[in-house]
């Protein structure tokens, strides 16, 4: 299942809530997807939606509105090879009473369905109604490894658009707006803005899931970035303990270790001995102990001895080879 398909399915289950936010919600699924029609004098307002959650949530809020007989109308789109759902409210007065009472229509006018704004919820739970109804209507929500979370509305026109982003200012959010296809679009890239919009709406059980999934995901950086700090540092060890080594041979081969210092003699010794060690636990091994700083030092002069007699060994042969 789709995280989109989640968050409508949660949001379109049976909840107990106030009937002016019970309209509000209706209210932005007949501006997305409501259209009116008379076919062979028959007046009917439709509501195409494509998720069968959304249609019986529909068909709930038509009914606490006061419509007595919606129907619900299963249709199959062949080219997507997927369903779409159509709510129906047949009769002239029926359709005519539903959009008076969603300020969609003057009462006493001719039947017409204004696709407008002509109210903002005041209320903040009616907001919230409103931003629920705004997702099941249009609404897309998804995570990608690389692009990170992602949230959007097909708001249809600027107008629109521009009433939602009214609302969600009294919540705090800023949400970006693009067109594409013709249709407007608000949308949040923000893993907070995402999580307070969802927090706002009411899908709770699929925030928790997500911050469930933001909390594994950031421990699983954290450990991958503590793993590799730990390989860099180990391999660099590594081949700092093996070119000490290197020089410690090289010196003993040369000059022999038992004439240099004691205290270069007693690095080499334990370097010997502990190839995989660091400096700081070579030197806690010391009697005294060494300090890392001391310890590098200490092979800082061994590199320094191994400079000068291999110095003064070419020097030698160069003379010779003159001779």
């Amino acid at each position: 299942m789709s995280l989109t398909r989640q968050v409508k399915q949660e949001l379109a289950r049976p909840e107990e809530m106030l009937v002016c936010c019970n309209s509000w919600e209706l209210k932005a699924l007949l501006l997305r997807h409501g259209y009116y029609t008379i076919r062979q004098k028959t007046h009917i307002l439709s509501i195409a939606v494509d998720d069968i959650a959304v249609a019986r949530r529909l068909f709930y809020l038509l009914r606490q509105a006061g419509v007595v007989s919606p129907t619900i109308i299963r249709q199959q789109e062949k080219r997507l090879h997927r369903s779409r759902f159509l709510i129906q409210v047949p009769g002239r007065d029926q359709v005519d009473a539903l959009l008076v009472y969603l300020d969609l229509k003057e009462a006493g006018h001719y039947l017409s369905f204004l696709r407008r704004f002509t109210a903002v919820p005041r209320r903040s739970c009616c907001r919230k109604a409103f931003l629920r109804g705004a997702f099941l209507a249009g609404g897309s929500i998804s995570i990608s490894r690389h692009s990170g979370y992602h949230l959007e509305i097909n708001c249809g026109g600027l107008d629109d658009a521009q009433i939602y982003q009214k609302i969600l200012e009294h919540f705090n959010l800023t949400p970006l707006i693009r067109r594409r296809n013709g249709s407007i679009f608000f949308y949040f890239k923000n893993a907070e803005a995402v999580a307070d919009y969802l927090r706002i709406i009411g899908a709770g059980n699929t925030l928790l899931e997500l911050e469930s999934m933001r909390v594994v995901k950031s421990i699983r950086n954290q450990v991958n970035r503590l793993v590799n700090c730990e390989t860099a540092n180990l391999e660099k060890v590594v081949a700092s303990a093996q070119q000490q080594i290197e020089v410690i041979a090289r010196i003993d081969g040369l000059i022999g270790l038992a004439n240099i210092s004691p205290a270069l003699r007693e690095a080499a010794y334990i370097r010997r001995s502990f190839p995989e060690a660091s400096l700081k636990e070579l030197g806690e091994m010391l009697n005294p102990p060494v300090s890392k700083s001391g310890m590098n030092h200490r092979f800082r002069q061994l590199d320094n001895i191994l400079n000068k007699v291999t110095s003064h060994r070419n020097k030698q042969i160069s003379c010779q080879s003159d001779k």
